[in-house]
């Protein structure tokens, strides 16, 4: 079986690749970002970690995946299987914790499996993203529950479509025995915080589209001797989709901020992923950039449409559940 990588090498491998980019931009933004999605960040505060609001949480998501869109949905899967796991008994946390602080625990939301009466489980979870990193799976079995498995205990078989540096596994497990401490129901918390930075990674993919789409207009209009390929309808448009962005970002806001029961509802998510994606989509529409490969406004756009596609397995997962 490969050996992990471990999730800060990972974090500061892509960091670092986005830093070699001529791009001011992205340098600026780089700043104080490593070590954003290292293992202590993730965990709930009374278990060591640092307990973000959802401001903040939605905040960091947004950002990282407006440089990555990998970046966002690791932070946020991570994110939410370290909430699932502090559910569990002490026992069991410092497991996972006591002995690697720095171990980290990925969720699946595609798939099922079943525990049989002899205690050992079965099953196949797809798409698992961040799986390719993860110490510890998260996985959900039959009657909305969910088990939790050291990644020892599972076959990878990586996703090469896709997000392919946000881990994405498919994950196999064929007669592991699962101890009643490690069996569990869903966590309401738990399951909104992996709603809501499956919206904001997208949002934030859309928000790195449209700061490189006005980045990019700036450079432009600088060195022409007249404004008028940009004095059209450019203003606007770039205007009403830092609008729509911005009031993506407080909708997810608002719906992690309510009540549990209230906050794991899909629907607000799901308005706000088809919210990004059209701003995005509008962005590139009515620009210059025609899906060149190299440009990170396209690179960016195609994260916006690989995150619609992770999270619509998410959210559909959510709303039959």
């Amino acid at each position: 079986m490969a050996e992990r990588t471990t999730v800060p090498r990972v974090v500061t491998a892509i960091l670092d690749k986005l830093a070699s980019e001529d791009d001011a931009l992205m340098a600026e933004s780089l700043v104080g970002l490593h070590g954003s999605i290292a293992a202590h960040a993730m965990r709930p505060a009374r278990h060591g970690g640092s307990e973000l609001g959802a401001d903040e949480f939605v905040s960091q998501i947004c950002e990282l995946a407006s440089l990555d869109g990998s970046l966002g949905w690791l932070a946020a899967m991570f994110h939410a299987a370290a909430h699932h796991i502090a559910t569990l008994p002490e026992a069991v946390v410092h497991a996972v914790w006591g002995s690697d602080p720095e171990a980290v625990a990925t969720t699946a939301h595609r798939g099922s499996g079943a525990v049989g009466p002899d205690q050992r489980l079965a099953g196949r979870w797809e798409s698992v993203i961040g799986a390719g990193y993860a110490d510890w799976l998260v996985l959900p079995t039959e009657n909305a529950r969910r088990v939790l498995v050291p990644r020892a205990a599972a076959r990878l078989e990586p996703r090469r479509e896709g997000s392919a540096v946000a881990g994405v596994c498919d994950v196999t497990i064929a007669g592991y025995v699962v101890d009643d401490s490690h069996a569990f129901a869903g966590d309401q918390r738990a399951a909104a915080i992996a709603m809501a930075g499956a919206a904001a990674a997208v949002t934030g993919s859309a928000e790195g589209v449209w700061r490189h789409h006005v980045e990019q207009m700036r450079a432009r209009l600088a060195t022409s001797y007249s404004g008028g390929e940009l004095a059209n309808a450019a203003p606007a448009q770039v205007a009403r989709a830092a609008s729509d962005i911005d009031a993506t970002r407080l909708q997810i806001i608002d719906a992690l901020r309510r009540p549990d029961a209230e906050a794991a509802d899909a629907r607000a998510y799901w308005q706000a992923v088809a919210r990004a994606r059209a701003a995005a989509d509008h962005i590139l529409g009515n620009s210059r950039h025609a899906l060149e490969l190299t440009d990170p406004v396209t690179r960016l756009w195609r994260d916006v449409h690989t995150g619609c596609r992770l999270a619509a397995a998410l959210l559909d997962e959510a709303v039959g559940a």
